[in-house]
């Protein structure tokens, strides 16, 4: 791995927490959602009730089980347009210290990865116009059910030190890997897909995904290449935290380190206050949990907006995010997985 290309350094304006950095600012939040609460949106998004409704009852179903295993690819989303009763937008953070440059663009992350399998259906509106957003990227990470990060597996999960006998690279990276990581782009509809597993968790932190959402994509997705209009995190209900959490391997990790509830997470609080919601809507696949799960949310974003910092001590303890060197038969490899699923690749 190597340095991404650095920009303006902007200092954070507040402590940064020192096992996971990241903050949200109540100014910043306001700016950029809008919260169930305020009347931002909301006749637009009346007017089209009745006939998103009618076609998510088309196209809503269950994706099917078949001998245990889920078919790779349904006819159509589970979620096909942004949902009126899920318009819950997460404020902006910073991307804390597991973020990496220049993902793989593909709908499948799991690269093998234990868990319960978990769609995850991310509708993008604009917040000026109040329109579903189309060709914006999405890039989510998030750690493995027992708590690591792909290119961070050298991290201890229960103290966020390294663990002996590894050692950081120049870039603060540990190692190449790239499970549960990757980048979807939405479709007319404004909505991406991406099939990864309900994520672990570690010290300090709630369960949650990482996004960073651009609009402005033409040649390279590269952060350097490419302005970010949000950057923000996902969480979960405690409820389904818990059911999942029963089933191995998320049940071992539970003995070795407890786990922080969303009350105890201070980044989950004050994404979740004044009427906004950062929780992501989720449904069972089939019967059981371990069928898979499908989760939900709407996400808006300020296609106009100045861009967010990529760089900076309000970025990550490094000052800057590390850029992926993927093999290219690693690419290949996800190409491969997702076009024999059903599913093209950028």
């Amino acid at each position: 791995m190597k340095f991404s290309q650095a920009s303006t350094l902007l200092v954070a304006a507040a402590a940064l927490c020192a096992a996971h950095p990241e903050r949200l600012t109540t100014e910043s939040a306001k700016r950029e959602l809008i919260g169930r609460g305020t009347d931002n949106c909301a006749a637009q998004i009346e007017a089209r009730k009745a006939d998103m409704l009618a076609k998510r009852s088309a196209s809503l179903r269950k994706r099917q089980v078949a001998n245990g295993k889920l078919f790779s690819k349904r006819e159509e989303l589970q979620y096909t347009t942004i949902q009126n009763d899920t318009c819950v937008l997460a404020p902006d953070t910073i991307f804390g210290p597991y973020a990496i440059d220049e993902e793989i663009f593909r709908h499948d992350l799991r690269e093998g990865q234990s868990g319960v399998d978990l769609y995850l259906d991310i509708g993008v509106i604009d917040v000026e116009t109040c329109e579903p957003l189309p060709n914006a990227y999405l890039t989510i990470w998030h750690c493995n059910a027992t708590g690591s990060y792909s290119g961070f597996t050298g991290i201890n999960p229960q103290t966020s030190e390294l663990l002996d006998g590894w050692t950081k690279q120049n870039d603060g990276t540990t190692d190449d890997e790239t499970f549960l990581r990757g980048i979807m782009s939405t479709d007319t509809n404004g909505m991406a897909e991406f099939l990864t597993i309900f994520p672990g968790y570690y010290v300090t932190r709630s369960t949650h995904i990482h996004l960073t959402v651009q609009t402005n994509v033409t040649t390279s997705s590269s952060y350097s290449a490419a302005s970010v209009q949000h950057i923000g995190q996902l969480f979960f209900n405690e409820s389904i935290i818990n059911s999942v959490y029963e089933l191995d391997p998320y049940a071992q990790h539970l003995l070795t380190l407890n786990r922080t509830t969303n009350s105890e997470d201070k980044l989950y609080t004050s994404a979740n206050a004044d009427g906004y919601s950062s929780v992501i809507s989720v449904t069972k696949l089939g019967a059981d949990l371990a069928d898979g799960l499908v989760g939900y949310i709407t996400v808006g974003v300020n296609s106009s907006a100045a861009a967010l910092t990529t760089s900076g001590e309000s970025v990550n303890p490094m000052g800057v995010i590390p850029t992926v060197s993927v093999a290219s038969s690693v690419r290949a490899a996800a190409t491969i997985v997702d076009v024999a699923a059903g599913y093209g690749a950028a």
